[in-house]
């Protein structure tokens, strides 16, 4: 070939060829479009690599705020129930306090109740009572040795009785914190 003429380039292949086809196109124009070819190809593959990181990313985050959320539910859950019992025990103890300040409580049975527990049996025993609640007693029989006194100390429908091995206590802001204790218990921590 003379010097104008230009010289046949050896290309290799990365496989033989199945086909031939002529095309009108220069080895650079060929070079060139194989080379945009493959510029596109990892643009691509870097793209669906770069999306695939990012959703990796996203659910990991979106796995922690569920995780963060189920934690504030639990923890929202649990003040609801210890808020619950609180206004619950509120609710009782106004209630109980207007049914005693009405009279509305069976007082003879709560004595006789607290004396049954004192295991005084049938020895002396003396029962304290809020002023007002011995006037509603007046009249009514209890066992021989069994004293009935006021006692300006003692609130309106509790009951103190003394004997000889000691004294028994029926308060209602007792059992009522009592019940708040058993509920605490039973609430989740």
């Amino acid at each position: 070939m003379s010097p104008k003429t230009a010289q046949p380039e050896l290309i290799q292949l990365a496989a033989r060829p199945t086909a031939v086809r002529i095309v009108s196109t220069t080895t650079d124009e060929w070079r060139a479009a194989r080379a945009q070819a493959v510029l596109e190809q990892e643009y691509a593959r870097g793209l669906a690599e770069g999306e695939a990181r990012a959703l990796a990313g996203a659910a990991a985050l979106l796995a922690k705020a569920a995780a963060a959320l189920d934690a504030q539910r639990q923890a929202d859950s649990e003040a609801l129930a210890r808020d619950s019992m609180d206004l619950a025990l509120t609710i009782a103890r106004r209630i109980l306090r207007s049914e005693v300040d009405a009279g509305r409580y069976g007082l003879e049975a709560m004595v006789r109740e607290t004396l049954g527990a004192s295991g005084a049996g049938r020895g002396a025993c003396v029962v304290h009572l809020h002023p007002a609640d011995l006037a509603r007693l007046e009249g009514l029989p209890f066992r021989a040795g069994t004293e009935l006194q006021a006692d300006v100390e003692v609130a309106r429908g509790d009951v103190h009785v003394t004997t000889a091995r000691g004294t028994v206590v029926r308060e209602l802001d007792a059992a009522l914190a009592a019940v708040a204790r058993r509920l605490s218990e039973d609430l989740p921590s």
